[in-house]
């Protein structure tokens, strides 16, 4: 998920800028043309190739990072995996007795699956009823008095091996060991966000990525040695340095090389294919190497991508340009050039390197306050924060229930993740059909449908059915949050504001795990909490202004007067399709 897959301000340029660049890049000798008009890389990237041989390169590229975000994002739910048939484990009766009759002699029945208490035993004397009564009338040892249990024995069935949680017993009263490791983790992002994004910004996005995806490999391979919970809580912290960065590194680093008309591929093309057969397959991988210690070293795998790091991507470019570093920037433009067999103008390099480096090209900075000073900007700042918050909680919710039905989680694991490649090929056709806004109300309202109707089944197919329909419309609702606040954001302050939502987000995957906690009281709880936590997300979404077809705001005052002219009910299906263009132009 979901996840937190935010990008920079690499959407801030409009597709008919890029467009009318390409043209003048291609027919004009003038150079006073491209002085007047190369003023920022996105204007540059068009006259060597915003979208050949070298971009296809890259969406290539960012293959092993979403294969390595994915086995991070869902590794530990099957670290720490724990068969929901488990009871007490009584010595004396482990030789005489099979399980069965080990649960019928010495377990309390119970009114919710697994029809019998999983916390506690008969408070009995076994050895001694053993010797006196033998095996024959052992169905009548029955007593009101019950006591906790010390060990637990566990049906390993569907689950076929001993993960963490079964080794130390993360059961019952100590059921909450599994959600705390997995918020544990989560903070563990939030300081990487902070420690790697200082880096990244001071020495650059590549070092960055190779230090966190190394921190986290190291951490991923001394998993396999804990023993104990805070040591297992440790090296899932140190693991979690690279979670989003090793995916949000990449993805900015490939939109800023990217045609801006094709930026939507990038994030379909990461999410849509290559996390969508990563988490996929991953279940799979735990269930057949079945060994929780083992997983782990395979898991660390994909996170080696550590060391091709610099020779399958390039630095940023504006990295580059704000860190006086244009020579570089030139260097790099040659090279696309080259790969693209695109031949520029001859006086482009030049005007391009004096534009980059003049006074006139220095943007004013702003801070995350600037989005709190004014009502309107305030307003949607907060609603953003919101959804992205309520959509990362839905989203994760689902994953982690999952192991509440009784279908092999394994199979519901795997069909959940098969519709990312549907969600991504649909969103794509939708998205710039019918707005940012009505796609993030119609996929968060048709999964509180989804939830709630999962509430009310008693069939466990049509829960799993239920359950896929609802993972289905999270995985475009999470893929519309992600381009939602780079569009809405304005420029002085985009990438803060989207680095200020996703700490919000990694906020809401420290609580989702905590959901699927609350079914010890109510079978059902989870899936009300999901549909409530969806239906509220789905009416703040209402109070969003629409992007598609209007320029994004470029000052602080265009982000407050930004969506002034919408009516509420305003959506782009259903209105002319000039009403949606401003200046009859055409663009994303």
């Amino acid at each position: 998920m979901a996840m937190q897959r935010m990008v920079e301000n690499g959407e801030g340029v409009r597709e008919s800028d890029g467009e009318r660049a390409e043209i003048e890049c291609e027919n004009t000798t003038e150079r006073t043309v491209l002085r007047t008009k190369l003023l920022s890389f996105d204007d540059a990237l068009p006259c060597v190739g915003d979208f050949g041989r070298y971009q296809l390169y890259l969406l290539f590229a960012l293959l092993p990072y979403s294969i390595a975000y994915a086995t991070l994002y869902f590794s530990q739910f099957f670290l720490t995996l724990v068969p929901r048939e488990h009871w007490c484990k009584v010595d004396e009766l482990m030789d005489d007795l099979t399980a069965e009759q080990r649960v019928r002699v010495a377990i309390p029945e119970s009114g919710k699956y697994p029809f019998y208490d999983t916390c506690h035993r008969k408070d009995l004397n076994y050895s001694a009823l053993l010797d006196n009564d033998g095996l024959g009338d052992v169905g009548v040892w029955t007593t009101n008095r019950t006591i906790g249990c010390e060990r637990w024995e566990y049906n390993f069935t569907q689950i076929p091996y001993k993960s963490i949680g079964v080794e130390l017993d993360w059961v019952c009263e100590r059921g909450y060991l599994i959600s705390t490791a997995q918020a544990i983790f989560y903070c563990g992002s939030i300081t990487g966000g902070f420690l790697f994004g200082w880096i990244a910004d001071h020495r650059g996005r590549l070092p960055a990525l190779v230090l966190c995806s190394g921190c986290s490999f190291l951490a991923s391979v001394a998993t396999a040695s804990a023993t104990s919970f805070w040591f297992f809580a440790l090296c899932r912290f140190f693991a979690g340095l690279a979670f989003d960065n090793i995916i949000n590194i990449p993805l900015i680093i490939v939109m800023e090389y990217m045609a801006v008309r094709k930026r939507i591929l990038v994030v379909n093309v990461a999410f849509g294919m290559y996390f969508a057969l990563g988490s996929t397959v991953l279940p799979w991988i735990a269930y057949y190497i079945a060994d929780w210690r083992y997983f782990s070293y395979v898991s660390a795998l994909p996170l080696l991508s550590c060391f091709i790091t610099p020779w399958i991507l390039p630095e940023s470019a504006r990295w580059y340009i704000s860190n006086k570093m244009s020579h570089n920037v030139i260097r790099k433009l040659k090279r696309i050039a080259s790969i693209n067999r695109v031949e520029p103008d001859v006086h482009f390099y030049e005007n391009f390197y004096k534009n980059i480096n003049s006074v006139d090209n220095i943007s004013k900075s702003a801070t995350l306050v600037d989005l709190f000073k004014t009502p309107r900007l305030a307003k949607t700042t907060i609603i953003l924060t919101a959804v992205w918050m309520l959509t990362v909680i839905a989203f994760d919710g689902h994953v982690y229930s999952l192991n509440l039905l009784k279908n092999s989680v394994f199979v519901s694991f795997s069909l959940a993740c098969v519709t990312e490649f549907p969600a991504g090929f649909l969103l794509t056709l939708l998205l710039n059909r019918w707005g940012r806004r009505f796609c993030s109300f119609i996929t968060m309202a048709s999964t509180t449908i989804f939830t709630i109707t999962e509430l009310l089944l008693e069939s466990e197919i049509a829960k799993l059915v239920m359950s896929m329909f609802s993972r289905f419309v999270l995985n475009m609702a999470a893929n519309v949050g992600l381009q939602y606040a780079a569009e809405l954001l304005p420029t002085p302050v985009r990438a803060q504001g989207v680095g200020m939502i996703h700490v919000f987000g990694i906020l809401g995957h420290c609580m989702a795990p905590y959901i699927v906690d609350t079914a010890q009281w109510w079978t059902n709880l989870p899936m009300l909490i999901i549909s409530v936590v969806s239906f509220i997300c789905t009416s703040l979404v209402l109070f969003l202004p629409e992007t598609r077809g209007r320029d994004l705001p470029q000052t602080l005052q265009q982000g407050e007067d930004y969506g002034k002219d919408q009516k509420f009910w305003k959506l782009p299906c259903l209105n002319k399709l000039e009403d949606n263009y401003q200046d009859g132009r055409i663009n994303n």
